[in-house]
């Protein structure tokens, strides 16, 4: 029986729980930014998009590795898909 090695995983699995943490938090921020300035409508939505892809990619990869989702961030996903139909 031969293990998969760390190559063979889909490019998710091979990205840091670290990595992806910070992406959902840098997302949030950029959010924040977008909804506190002058207020471009593209590019809040742009900035959404950004944190449901994030968010969805963290939420994966701790399912993935059999690891739980803390409720408060699987709300915001489902928050956020509700709100924006993603």
């Amino acid at each position: 029986m031969t293990i998969p090695s760390h190559r063979d995983s889909a490019p998710e699995q091979r990205r840091s729980l670290d990595e992806l943490s910070r992406n959902v938090r840098d997302a949030r921020a950029a959010v924040h930014r977008h909804r506190h300035g002058p207020v471009v409508p593209a590019d809040l939505a742009s900035a959404r998009r950004e944190l449901v892809h994030a968010l969805q990619e963290y939420t994966s990869a701790l399912e993935d590795r059999k690891l739980p989702v803390p409720s408060a961030l699987r709300a915001e996903l489902q928050l956020h898909r509700r709100l924006f139909d993603w």
